[in-house]
């Protein structure tokens, strides 16, 4: 029991956390960039808790195997998020065809 407060802990403090960087670092994310965000922080929570419900039952080579390729996902997940969501204006990369001077 006292495992799910600790990773509902642990997913709320990841949230905290992401919105005090977004205010620091001065970025404005969109709907749909919370939106996948939060989306990331929901799938980690679901890998802990099945890793967790695999140990619980006492399937570690299950909870091993599960946990590892999800947990490969998230990752990808969250370094494309860290890469195209979470840059500032300046390093965000160009998308091929778009135009710089969109404003003007």
């Amino acid at each position: 029991m006292l495992i799910h407060l600790l990773i509902g802990a642990y997913a709320m403090w990841a949230v905290l956390f992401l919105i005090d960087y977004v205010n620091r670092e001065g970025l404005h994310l969109t709907w749909w960039q919370w939106t996948l965000t939060l989306l990331n922080v929901l799938y980690f929570v679901f890998v802990a808790e099945v890793v967790y419900g695999f140990l619980s039952e006492g399937a570690a080579q299950a909870a091993l195997v599960l946990g590892l390729l999800t947990a490969f996902f998230g990752v990808v997940w969250a370094v494309l998020l860290k890469r195209f969501v979470f840059a500032k204006p300046a390093e965000r990369p160009r998308i091929a065809g778009r135009s710089s001077v969109a404003a003007e």
